[in-house]
This record gives structure tokens, C-alpha cells and sequence, in this order.
């Protein structure tokens, strides 16, 4: 078991055990987040004005937190034109009960700074230095042009969980935009972001959520969906989640019966000392398209952890890159059922999860694992059915709009654990490339895709234009080629290069390869394997100079 802070071990509400104790990264006690939000609906109203960096009184933040709540309907807050610096709160900002439209002038101008600190190796931090409980209940909210920092939820009122920003329980949108969350602490769940048992929208873009942690799940956000209050949507678009820790799953995300959609974005070195390094899904869908999911780090699923039988996860032009699954212990049985610790270094589907992944690439991941390591996908559990990796011709039964994207495919499993690979790398990876543990059909049926290793027991049925036992895809490094997400370059030679399907799978957005306008799909006749399309001859490594002193 790792130790968070090292101290004496205390018990997740799942069973698992986490310690908690002294490094300068957690804090042992505080107030709630810096925003908490609570809903229901609206109408509009007040404008407020901030004008002072001050704590309280006249023109302060507080005071129009303050008037907002004794004013019907939504209301905006701004800032006075040329107002610069940090408003450092001494105690708990009132909760919200209206919803807000809070309009700062960028991140690099206003800091929020809920004062969560640890001094001489001694955490420290409580209700005087957090913003706390910023409730959002009558109507639609917008959080926008700030930087939150140092919030605390270690005494929130839903059992210390999000740091920053909390939309508790009701159905109002929530919009998250164009905002700095980093260094914010929750002693729950959700070290910038919780999300609790909510529905309606909310939608997170041009944002950064870094070093902010949970000691239990979701290091980033935590989301889950009360499905008696409707539907919950999450959108992220162009986001950057870096950095964030979580004492038990998803060291980035945690995502819990929602449909969630990830666009533009770069999740980058996170770290669960449980499943999902980057992401953790636990039933629902999860659609990611043109992103970079990397260098991440979980004891299971280094990249991505997928879980249950109607989690649906569809990644559409990304790239999965350098991502670890850390445990080095055996195969364990639980209720009768197979885990594998410290297998799917990419990405690990389990208890029937499926997948769908469209010209994407899955390399340098790695594996720990004492037994049988795979560190590109594995699928684990007797639910799960075949994997295949079968041709694009059929079409989803029905359309889904998901961040303006209309994606028409029956790329989609067809039973419960399939995993589908269309013009995709699956290569280069530490281990096996592809693994099975207990699949009750261990089947690979592939179409156009550049596979690697496939453990011995998978049945390999090819319908054409793939290759398999692919030692080296030829890939670059994980660079910036242009774009707003890092992805491999394919160099000369690549077996890669006009080896994707033809045609291409039909979905909004494909005309470009991963790093969008400006980067066609199809660059000379037929489109190239993985999530990169080579425009001009293919790059070559940089050779160093010879050195002659």
C-alpha cells in the first residue's frame, strides 16, 4: 500500500486503505472549497462590482457574494478595470444561493487564494484560509477569468470534497471557463472540482487544472450523476489536467455514471495510488476525441481505468502515450472474478467495460506487472466479450452530439467488453500490446491497424490491411507537431504510413487528423494508421552532431 503523506492508514468508504501523514503535499484539515454549488432555477439580476483586493466590506468579493444572495435571480460579478493582484481570504466565503455569473478579468490578473499552506513540514490549514461553499441554487452559473488556489475542502459540509469548486446535488449548467485551478486540496474527493450527485451541463474549456489533490478519488475533478435529477453532460474542450494526485482512483478524473466528452485537451502526469492514472470511468460513457492522454501513473490503467458493463469508452483521433501501470504484484481472484494489478498501462477495461478506438495511437506505455504484463490495452474479467478490430461500413444505431461533434459510426461494441480498433497503432508498447485476462471470446478481429505483441490465447481473425508483430511503429517522440495536443510524428519508413482504413471512418471532425485544421486526413491518397497523418515527406529523428574536439 503507498502512503500519501505517511501516517497511519484510514479506510476509503470502497474497502481500500489509504494513509495519511506529513509531506508537503497534503494538507491534514481545512474549510470547503472555494466555490461550492448547489441548484435549481433562475431568473436574472444584480450586477456586482469588486473593487478592492480586500477580504471584506465595501466592494470586496465577500460583500458581492453577499448581495448576490439577497437578490433574486442570477447575478454578475465583475471586476473594477486595472484591479491586479491576489484576494487573500481569511475565512469562509458565504454559500451561494443564487446563481452567479462571475466575469474576472484572466487568470493572470486576479488570484483567488483560499490560503491552504504547510509550513515547516506541519500541515496546516482551516476555515479562515479557504474559500468555502459557493453554492449555486437558482439557475444557470459561469465561473470565468480567474486563477482559484489554495482551497480547502478538508470541512465542507459534503464530507470535506472539492477544493475549489463544488456543484452539489440539483440540475442548473455550470460553465468553468477560461480559469486557473491549481494547489487546491480536498480531504474527500475532488481536489478542484466536485460534482456530486448532479445532473444538467457543465462544461469545463480553455482552462488548467494542475497540482491539485484528493485524497480519496479524483485528483482533478470528481463527477457523479443522480440520475433522478436527469441527465449529467460533462464537456471539457481544451482543457490541460496536469499534475494532480489522488490517494485512491483516477489521479485526474474520476467519472461516475455521466456521459462525459473530452476535446483538445491534454491530461499529462497525474498520479492515482489506485486505478486510472489519467482517468477513471466507472460506468456511463466517456467519448475522447483529437487528445493526449500521457505520461499518467496507477496502479491499474496508467492511461485509462474502464469499468462495468455499460461504461463506453469511443477515443477518436488521440493519442495514449507513456502512461504506467505501477503495481508489480500477481494475478488475485475477488468474488470469483480475475484482477490483474499493475496490467493495462494504457488502458485497462474491466467488469465487461468496452472500447472503441478510431485511427488512434497507443504506444511507450508500460507495465509493471510481475505476470504476463501488457502495457498497451488490456481487457480483464469473464464478462467481457471479443475484441475486435472490425471495418468502418456500419453506422451507430443512433447519432450523438457531443461537443458539436456528430459522430456516426457502428464502430461500437457489439456485446459488453468488445474492444474495436479502426486504422489505430496499438505498437511499441512495454510488454504486450494487447492482452486478455478470462475473456470469455479471446478474438482479435482487426482491419487497418498497426498491432504489436498479442498474448498467446488471443485468436487473431483479420479482415485485411493489418499488421501484426509490429516491433517498431517508427514513431517520433511526443511532440508538439503542430496543434494544440502533443502526438507522434511517424518517421520514414513507418509500416504506418497509408496503411489506414480507406475510406475513412465517417464522424464530424475526421477530416484532420488529431491536430485539427490544417492537417488533413487524407494527405496523399490514403490515410495513414494512428492518430498522426504525415503532410510532407515523413520527419526523421534529429541526428546530434558529431562531436570532434
Amino acid at each position: 500500500m503507498h502512503n500519501l503523506l505517511g501516517g497511519t492508514p484510514i479506510r476509503h468508504r470502497s474497502g481500500r486503505v489509504v494513509a495519511l501523514g506529513s509531506t508537503a503535499v497534503l494538507a491534514a484539515a481545512g474549510a470547503g472549497p472555494l466555490v461550492m454549488l448547489t441548484s435549481s432555477t433562475a431568473s436574472a439580476n444584480a450586477a456586482l462590482v469588486v473593487s478592492t483586493l480586500a477580504d471584506s466590506g465595501a466592494g470586496s468579493l465577500r460583500q458581492a457574494m453577499l448581495d448576490a444572495n439577497s437578490a433574486a435571480g442570477v447575478d454578475t460579478i465583475t471586476f473594477t478595470a486595472g484591479l491586479t493582484g491576489t484576494i487573500d481570504v481569511l475565512s469562509d466565503l458565504p454559500d451561494l444561493t443564487g446563481g452567479i455569473d462571475l466575469r474576472g478579468p484572466g487568470a493572470s490578473v486576479i488570484t483567488i487564494n483560499g490560503g491552504w499552506t504547510e509550513a515547516g513540514g506541519d500541515l496546516t490549514g482551516h476555515s479562515l484560509f479557504v474559500l468555502d461553499h459557493l453554492y449555486v441554487a437558482d439557475g444557470a452559473s459561469t465561473i470565468s477569468g480567474v486563477t482559484i488556489t489554495g482551497g480547502n475542502g478538508s470541512n465542507n459540509a459534503d464530507e470535506g470534497s472539492g477544493g475549489a469548486i463544488q456543484k452539489y446535488e440539483g440540475n442548473a449548467d455550470l460553465t468553468i471557463a477560461d480559469v486557473v485551478l491549481s494547489g487546491n486540496y480536498a480531504s474527500n474527493d475532488g481536489g478542484a472540482v466536485h460534482l456530486y450527485e448532479t445532473a444538467g451541463t457543465v462544461t469545463i474549456r480553455n482552462s488548467v487544472i494542475s497540482n491539485n489533490v484528493a485524497y480519496y478519488a479524483g485528483g482533478a475533478l470528481y463527477a457523479s450523476n443522480n440520475l433522478d435529477r436527469g441527465v449529467l453532460l460533462l464537456n471539457l474542450s481544451n482543457v490541460e489536467i496536469s499534475g494532480n494526485t489522488a490517494g485512491d482512483d483516477g489521479g485526474g478524473l474520476y467519472l461516475d455514471e455521466m456521459i462525459t466528452t473530452i476535446s483538445n485537451s491534454t491530461i499529462d502526469g497525474n498520479l492515482s495510488y489506485s486505478d486510472g492514472g489519467g482517468i477513471d470511468v466507472d460506468g456511463g460513457s466517456l467519448t475522447i476525441i483529437d487528445s493526449t492522454i500521457s505520461g499518467n501513473e496507477g496502479i491499474t490503467g496508467g492511461g485509462i481505468y474502464a469499468e462495468d458493463l455499460n461504461a463506453d469508452l469511443e477515443i477518436f483521433n488521440s493519442t495514449i502515450s507513456g502512461n504506467r501501470a505501477t503495481s508489480d504484484s500477481e494475478p488475485y481472484l475477488y468474488n470469483g472474478n480475475t484482477f490483474v494489478a499493475g496490467g493495462g498501462g494504457g488502458i485497462y477495461l474491466a467488469n465487461g467495460a468496452g472500447a472503441v478506438l478510431v485511427q488512434s495511437t497507443v504506444t511507450a506505455n508500460s507495465s509493471d506487472a510481475l505476470t504476463d504484463a501488457v502495457g498497451g490495452i488490456q481487457s480483464v474479467q469473464g464478462r467481457l466479450g471479443p475484441l475486435s478490430t472490425s471495418g468502418s461500413s456500419a453506422r451507430r444505431q443512433s447519432n450523438e452530439h457531443k461537443e458539436n461533434r456528430s459522430i456516426e459510426t457502428s464502430l461500437s461494441p457489439s456485446a459488453a467488453g468488445d474492444l474495436t480498433l479502426i486504422g489505430s497503432i496499438v505498437a511499441g508498447n512495454d510488454g504486450a500490446d494487447i492482452g486478455i485476462w478470462d475473456g470469455s471470446v479471446p478474438v482479435v478481429n482487426t482491419e487497418y491497424s498497426v498491432l504489436g505483441a498479442i498474448q498467446t490465447g488471443v485468436t487473431l481473425v483479420d479482415g485485411g490491411g493489418t499488421q501484426v508483430g509490429v516491433t517498431d511503429p517508427k514513431l517520433g517522440l511526443l511532440a508538439n507537431n503542430g496543434g494544440v495536443t502533443k502526438t507522434h510524428a511517424l518517421l520514414v519508413g513507418s509500416p504506418a504510413i497509408n496503411a489506414g482504413p480507406n475510406p475513412v471512418p465517417v464522424f464530424d471532425g475526421n477530416e484532420f487528423d488529431q491536430r485539427g485544421v490544417g492537417f488533413a486526413r487524407i494527405a496523399f491518397g490514403v490515410a495513414d494508421a494512428g492518430a498522426f497523418e504525415v503532410q510532407e515527406p515523413p520527419a526523421t529523428e534529429p541526428v546530434a552532431p558529431a562531436f570532434t574536439g
